[in-house]
């Protein structure tokens, strides 16, 4: 097995062990990659150690060659606020606690989804963002949701700009959710919705979704 370091003198005959312990089993083989250094090292041993000019990785042999990367500072990963996971070796997870509660946000914004439409048909894709924008060009037939959450409680706001010159219509008689069947979006007390209609007239028009259910819609109208 190695033995350190030695200083050899002049004249001294350097012996089998000498090469074996000094020499063998403290230098580093410099390969060309893992196919040239299996070829010439048949037999390897615990603790040794090649270097592979192709993907430039020092490599330790402990059973099997793994690449080496020694020791760092970090000697485990804690799992913070609203994470869950984290351990002490291997390869560590973090992962977002989904049942948060008690946050408080400042200064945040969200993201704002532009939102067109397609021969009257708007596609709306949840994991895109919960708010967005449309400014209409055409009359809007079918609104189209992909993505609801299939338990809780889910929200989308839709900012509705009416057209310049000539005013378009919005249904929510065809609804779908997550590619289900046509609803009717509900309105308190049933009295449905109509887009203003004024020129540039802006709605802001929200969507919840209980279980990914028929959503309930809630609008602030006629800003301009």
């Amino acid at each position: 097995m190695a033995n350190g370091f030695k200083v050899f003198s002049t004249g001294e005959v350097l012996t089998a062990a000498d090469v074996n312990d000094y020499l063998m089993e403290q230098s580093i083989g410099i390969f060309a990659n893992s196919t040239a250094r299996d070829a010439q090292i048949t037999s390897p041993i615990e603790g040794q150690f090649c270097y592979l000019a192709d993907s430039n990785v020092l490599m330790l042999y402990n059973g099997g060659w793994a690449n080496f990367i020694g020791d760092g500072d970090i000697t485990g990963v804690t799992a913070g606020t609203n994470l869950n996971g984290g351990g002490a070796s291997g390869a560590v997870t973090l992962n977002l606690d989904t049942t948060i509660s008690g946050v408080t946000l400042t200064d945040y914004a969200e993201t704002d989804v532009a939102v067109t439409s397609s021969s009257g048909v708007v596609a709306i894709n949840m994991n895109n963002g919960n708010t967005g924008s449309i400014t209409l060009t055409e009359n809007i037939t079918d609104i189209d949701f992909t993505n609801v959450p299939g338990a809780g409680v889910s929200t989308f706001t839709l900012q509705i700009t009416q057209h310049a010159s000539s005013a378009k219509t919005v249904a929510i008689n065809a609804v779908t959710v997550n590619g289900g069947g046509n609803v009717t979006a509900k309105t308190a007390g049933g009295a449905g919705y109509t887009v203003s209609d004024g020129a540039n007239a802006i709605d802001l028009v929200t969507f919840l979704f209980l279980d990914a259910g028929t959503p309930l819609l809630n609008s602030l109208q006629n800003f301009s």
